[in-house]
């Protein structure tokens, strides 16, 4: 149990216990001390049948005590435990802390938490006072760390799991799985397919939480509606670019050049893109093209994590800033958007 030095401590044991009139006095001056709710600890949990743990905590007024009310929940509680929180009877602020507690058990400290719940006195009626489980907040916040993480870096992989927590059939999330491994693997053309079965599967809308975030991871994946390989590899070596993931940029935006190239040209019969000796044709006649040829140096060298013998590609290397420049020049010129 949490308390400030002023919370009604008094009121877990009976008035005759000969601990209660001075933590009553204590309570009523703001004055509890540590000391005095380990001594309690003991009564309160005969009285109420259960071990327990009385802490004192600040009450939270700026960050360095914000930060103390979750280092004392986290002192209290062990990697892999289960855990409820209830809010009740907490200011008015603190239920705010006691969400941003839950998250932070659930990522630092691999705590599952099974339920948070708050008593709501001001709804009571016909002297049934009903009692709210917010588990669907820490829901959200889930999705937003999802989001966060597919905005940095593309994965799709965690929203199958939060939208089977949301009700959707797994063989239709898990199309967002099949999908994130072949993004990962640089592998384009076979992404685009589970993303237009999740599509198709999905165009009644999403439910639950995930309808709050349908239209952001919608319109990340709509670039597998393009017929154009090009301009699907295009799409996601610019994402990247814009990520600072510039080892998927370079390497992405190097095959949609070949791609381009080949889909450009006119010899018969026709080069397909997906064939790898029609690709290395293609490759052999940019040789001389000096961008060309910075752009697989620079990829080589991110690929390989060398210091290349190339001043140009020293340059280009030499800090992000240079690096991301450089880059969105090169797409520029070799990757019109056509």
């Amino acid at each position: 149990m949490l308390g400030t030095s002023g919370s009604m401590w008094d009121v877990l044991c009976t008035v005759d216990h000969e601990q209660w009139p001075a933590l009553s006095e204590a309570v009523e001056t703001d004055t509890v001390t540590q000391a005095q709710l380990e001594d309690f600890s003991h009564p309160v949990s005969q009285h109420l049948q259960v071990d327990c743990q009385l802490k004192r905590i600040p009450y939270g007024d700026n960050l360095t005590e914000q930060v103390e009310i979750l280092q004392i929940m986290a002192a209290a509680i062990q990697a892999g435990d289960t855990v409820s929180l209830d809010l009740t009877h907490g200011l008015r602020h603190l239920p705010m802390l006691g969400l941003l507690s839950a998250m932070y058990l659930q990522t630092a400290r691999h705590v599952m938490i099974i339920g948070i719940y708050y008593g709501a006195l001001d709804r009571t009626k016909d002297d049934l006072t009903p009692v709210m489980q917010l588990n669907g907040l820490l829901n959200i916040t889930e999705w937003l760390h999802a989001l966060d993480g597919f905005n940095k870096t593309g994965n799709l992989a965690p929203f199958s799991k939060l939208l089977q927590h949301d009700g959707m059939a797994p063989e239709t999330a898990k199309y967002l799985e099949e999908a994130a491994f072949f993004e990962n693997t640089l592998n384009i053309p076979n992404a685009r397919s589970p993303l237009k079965k999740f599509t198709a599967a999905t165009q009644n809308g999403l439910t639950g939480v995930g309808a709050l975030f349908e239209d952001s991871l919608k319109e990340r994946i709509a670039w597998h509606k393009e017929d154009n390989l090009y301009l699907r590899q295009r799409s996601n070596a610019c994402f990247y670019l814009q990520q600072g993931d510039y080892l998927r940029a370079a390497t992405l935006g190097y095959e949609a050049l070949i791609t381009r190239r080949v889909q450009q040209d006119k010899t018969v019969p026709k080069l397909d893109p997906q064939n790898y000796e029609h690709r290395q044709q293609i490759k052999d006649t940019l040789k001389k093209n000096d961008d060309y040829k910075l752009l697989n140096n620079l990829r080589n060298a991110l690929a390989h994590g060398t210091r290349s013998d190339m001043a140009e590609v020293q340059r280009a290397l030499s800090s992000k800033d240079t690096l991301h420049a450089e880059l969105k020049r090169l797409f520029k010129a070799l990757l019109p958007n056509d």
